[in-house]
């Protein structure tokens, strides 16, 4: 069976909770239109975000073991994820940068009518230097369109 790439607009609402050690849960949305891009076989979503007036590009690989985020601009970060694994992951804004370890407790991804809409789930752990910087709990929902 061939498979051809393509892509496609979507409406993306990613919502986030973070707990920091000894502090209180921190929740986060943000809504955004986007490409959701089959590849390979594989699927990604391209969005761009603003953050303090500057952007940043990000890339989901979609994938239920082998997943990824990966930012570019403002705040440069690659987050990958492997369901019940450890892997390296990096962080930089500006010219200060430091290596990650992710931890992935759980990971997810659920596509329906053809990839007109999806939803990506990653719960996971991430520490620098030996020392828990937080537990994380990402959801990324898609629909097809841009309305």
């Amino acid at each position: 069976m061939e498979t051809r790439d393509s892509e496609r607009a979507v409406k993306i609402r990613l919502h986030s909770s973070i707990r920091h050690p000894e502090q209180d849960e921190e929740t986060h949305e943000l809504m955004a239109t986007g490409l959701l891009i089959n590849k390979a076989g594989k699927s990604y979503l391209k969005y761009e975000e603003q953050q303090n007036g500057q952007r940043i590009q990000t890339t989901v690989k979609l994938d239920a073991t082998d997943g990824f985020i990966m930012r570019r601009g403002a705040v440069n970060m690659r987050l990958p994820f492997r369901e019940n694994g450890e892997r390296a992951g990096t962080y930089g804004n500006g010219p200060a940068s430091f290596n990650l370890l992710v931890k992935t407790n759980a990971l997810a991804f659920s596509e329906e009518k053809e990839g007109a809409a999806g939803q990506f789930t990653v719960n996971y752990d991430l520490h620098a230097e030996g020392a828990l910087l937080g537990m994380y709990k990402l959801t990324i929902t898609y629909t097809e369109g841009t309305q």
